[in-house]
């Protein structure tokens, strides 16, 4: 239900100002009480109707008046100021609609100057949303309407435009359920290879642009060496300070924060990243998905850096938040987060976050979140010294990572549970860990996984 939906993402000070100004009747009023007191478990549609004795159709309209009545208390005059609120509260569903409201007055007006700011406006926008909730088709229709409508559109405009499209479409794959990591890659490499050569040879610098930052996302799913991905980040960086006039004035900034993460990720210098997180950081908010992820990043890049301090500080502050909470990409991160401040610290409130880290990703399936979450609760298990659901656990994922074709060779996960088991033997039968297995667990796992190597640093010293 929309209007249940909107009002969870709703701060307590945005509430009071729709309690101060609510203007419709009595009944409406009603309603809009009853569902935000009850916004962890609303009643159903079929009891609400019972309970105010109307139908479905009216129920239906009373909530699509409240849903104005808060657009018409919360949103400024500005241009796109509904369009802007439903993004920030990460609303996809009525962000369209309203696009599509919008599109079809301009289209009646024959304004094509508003037109091209619309579709510019929208395109981008579409692209913002979390993963699980990009439509890439309708952001690919609403990129050709815009080059469609453009007066004198610069050479490979069209190009460019499918290269953001192609980025966004490697961008979601983590969220499509059924693919494997080997699937996402051959997926991302065939989108890409179709278009390289013309990529690195097109006179568009954007159009070269999202196509480096698409080959950077491609890395995500597959091994790669630190220096390699850093590359494409570079290039991205390179183009726009040559280009700069054709760049958002804050794209350099975003890149050179995607270049801190990489440092801190795959080439073990989270010291150095964590400056950058620092240097940017102005009290962000998570109302952008740029923000949400800015500050996810940062959390990560200080637990890296064994700040924890600064990683729960920042982390508290995000889940100060109503819209982390009702946001499932910005929240399973966050809780993600959490459980390994927590695992890492041996508290007990581990198990529960990692129970509700569980569950929300069972909400919206991501196999990378299904990954980690499976390391959290196996490495909690050997913290709390229960080696009998560790050796089980491991022993499952094991199996599991290979049911789903993680090979050694293309990632190093298993490491990472052949490591728990040894700990576990060398604890109750004091068998010594094999050398060759820890050097793969220093060397190949906690390259690549150094977040979840810290988990156990303790252990193996």
């Amino acid at each position: 239900m929309l209007l249940a939906n909107l009002l969870r993402t709703l701060s307590p000070e945005e509430l009071r100002k729709v309690r101060a100004d609510f203007r419709l009747p009595e009944r409406s009023r009603l309603l809009f009480e009853g569902i935000v007191t009850s916004l962890s478990s609303p009643p159903t549609v079929v009891d609400l109707t019972k309970a105010f004795q109307i139908t479905k159709a009216n129920f239906y309209s009373m909530c699509s008046d409240i849903v104005d009545e808060c657009v018409r208390i919360l949103v400024s005059n500005e241009q796109f100021a509904v369009l802007n609120f439903f993004k920030g509260k990460f609303l996809n569903r009525p962000f369209i609609t309203e696009a599509q409201r919008i599109e079809k007055r301009l289209l009646a007006q024959q304004d094509k100057d508003a037109l091209r700011q619309f579709y510019k406006y929208v395109f981008y926008s579409l692209a913002t949303f979390p993963v699980n909730l990009i439509d890439v088709d309708l952001m690919e229709e609403y990129g050709n309407k815009w080059h469609g409508i453009k007066e004198n559109p610069a050479p490979d405009d069209d190009f460019a435009i499918l290269m953001k499209v192609n980025y966004v479409r490697i961008h979601a794959l983590p969220g499509k359920k059924k693919m494997t990591l080997e699937q996402m890659s051959e997926y991302s490499r065939n989108l890409l290879d179709r278009y390289s050569e013309q990529a690195l040879a097109s006179p568009n610098p954007l159009a070269r642009y999202e196509y480096f930052q698409a080959e950077w996302k491609a890395c995500a799913y597959q091994r790669t060496e630190a220096w390699k991905r850093l590359k494409w980040l570079e290039r991205s960086l390179a183009v726009i300070r040559k280009y700069t006039p054709l760049f958002e004035e804050e794209q350099e900034e975003i890149v050179e924060i995607q270049i801190a993460n990489e440092l801190a990720l795959f080439a073990k210098k989270p010291k150095e990243a964590l400056e950058t997180y620092k240097k940017y950081y102005r009290g962000q908010t998570p109302h952008s998905t740029r923000d949400a992820l800015y500050l996810i990043q940062f959390c990560r890049v200080a637990f890296l850096a064994r700040d924890f301090p600064t990683s729960k500080r920042i982390l508290t502050e995000l889940l100060r938040h109503q819209v982390t909470k009702v946001t499932h990409s910005i929240y399973i991160n966050a809780l993600i987060i959490k459980a390994l401040l927590e695992v890492t610290a041996s508290s007990a409130e581990a198990t529960e976050t990692i129970t509700l880290a569980k569950a929300t990703n069972h909400e919206h399936y991501s196999l990378g979140f299904e990954i980690q979450i499976r390391g959290l609760e196996t490495a909690n298990a050997l913290k709390r010294k229960d080696f009998v659901l560790a050796t089980q656990l491991a022993d499952r994922n094991i199996k599991w990572l290979r049911s789903r074709q993680f090979a050694l060779s293309k990632s190093a996960w298993i490491y990472f549970y052949q490591i728990i088991g040894a700990l576990i033997r060398k604890a109750t039968i004091e068998e010594p860990i094999r050398p060759t297995l820890l050097k793969h667990f220093k060397n190949n796992f906690g390259t690549e996984h150094a977040e979840f190597f810290i988990l156990l640093e303790s252990e193996i010293h």
